[in-house]
């Protein structure tokens, strides 16, 4: 068996209301459908970031796995990991980590149709059926017929209320570093007082738009509130080694620490506790696998990151998570945000649980009249679904709000 052709399709999905984060609003996300095409007539279904230009760069990288027996997927991996290598490439190198997250993500797909089996049982065997998760909660813009509008404590707790009756989450992660550090608090107080008995598990996460100072003045008044972990207070392994020796509270990254070659400062300053792995930042599940090996090695916690994948994605780390016991923290996702997906049976919630498909391969199939609707929806957007807040016009990416 040799795969023989690939076929990229950008799509776009719109959220049920535009979330707010600290660099600015999503209206939606925007994704790569890849389609790997073997010559015994198998499709593998991958999905990764970007859109045109990913599609672009996954085209121009045929040389890497076309004719390549999608069996020998380590090989693939491995071709693709000379793009993490030097700094000079950095731009490159993250866009090309993407690539070969969508590509391998595919070739598993494969493996698993050839053989029969679930992608879990070939990443080293699946040790549950269903995967919990914790309400994903963002301050909202107002959506389509009045849906959204969250800019209160209230209201995020309101919101909070309705995602657990509706799915039965037993915590939430806040995406937070939006309003002012003083509401912020107030709604995470809010939420613990309200909800109290429903909430096993509270993240927040300001996506480093906080300074050291304002971390370290508002973490250490928010440890009453028992925060599972607080992911990326402020930026760059320095500035969280500096939160983290003054505030008891665990700290996550997905920022700070993002490459295998921060991991060493990261223990030397300890500046992190619990790393989010990212399937597509890593550069796909055989980096990611290595990630948590060490993460194991080191004792670091080890949770799944989450930024708007769609149904095949989604497929792939509940496959991930279920094949690696080290991941020791309940998913998140923005999936219950989503108007749409691609695949014929979208995923679904039961006591806050998602069952890991248990199919060949991803165990998922795409609805090829979906795709081509979120197609249609990409050509007529392109990538402007992400916008800088135009209420803050006056913040500089990478420099503290607060």
């Amino acid at each position: 068996m040799k795969i023989v052709d690939v076929k990229t399709t950008p799509v776009s999905v719109l959220m049920e209301a535009p979330l707010r984060w600290s660099m600015g609003v999503e209206h939606g996300t925007t994704r790569t459908i890849v389609e790997l095409i073997t010559d015994e007539g198998l499709i593998g279904l991958g999905e990764t970031y970007g859109g045109a230009s990913t599609a672009r760069r996954i085209q121009e990288s045929r040389p890497l796995f076309i004719g390549v027996d999608p069996l020998e997927v380590g090989l693939i991996a491995k071709r693709f990991e000379v793009f993490r290598v030097t700094s000079e490439q950095m731009a490159r190198a993250a866009e090309m980590k993407y690539v070969a997250a969508g590509i391998e993500m595919a070739a598993w797909d494969l493996v698993g149709k050839a053989l029969g089996k679930p992608v879990s049982a070939l990443w080293g065997g699946a040790d549950r059926d269903a995967i919990p998760f914790v309400a994903y909660l963002f301050y909202r813009e107002k959506g389509p017929g009045g849906i959204g509008g969250e800019d209160s404590p209230e209201s995020i707790v309101e919101r909070y209320g309705a995602l657990v009756n509706r799915y039965g989450f037993e915590g939430l992660k806040l995406k937070s570093g939006v309003l002012d550090p003083r509401v912020e608090l107030r709604t995470i107080e809010s939420l613990r007082r309200t909800h109290g008995d429903q909430i096993q598990f509270m993240r927040f996460d300001p996506n480093q738009a906080w300074s050291v100072e304002t971390s370290v003045r508002y973490l250490n008044t928010m440890a009453a509130y028992d925060l599972e972990y607080v992911e990326d207070p402020t930026w760059n392994i320095e500035g969280m080694a500096l939160v983290r020796e003054r505030v008891p509270i665990p700290l996550a990254s997905n920022q700070a620490l993002i490459s295998f070659d921060q991991f060493a400062p990261a223990v030397h300053r300890r500046s992190v506790d619990v790393v989010l792995v990212d399937l597509y930042f890593w550069g796909g599940i055989t980096q990611a696998k290595k990630v948590a090996a060490i993460c194991e090695t080191l004792n670091f916690g080890l949770a799944m990151h989450s930024d708007r994948e769609l149904g095949i994605g989604t497929a792939a780390g509940l496959h991930f998570v279920a094949s690696t016991p080290q991941v020791s923290h309940y998913y998140d996702t923005h999936y219950h945000d989503q108007l749409d997906d691609v695949i014929v049976e979208p995923h679904t919630w039961a006591n806050g649980k998602m069952k890991v498909p248990t199919g060949p391969g991803l165990g998922v199939e795409l609805d090829r009249g979906k795709l081509e609707r979120c197609h249609r929806l990409y050509l007529d957007r392109g990538d402007a679904v992400e916008f800088f807040d135009p209420r803050r016009p006056k913040w500089t990416p990478h420099l503290p709000l607060w």
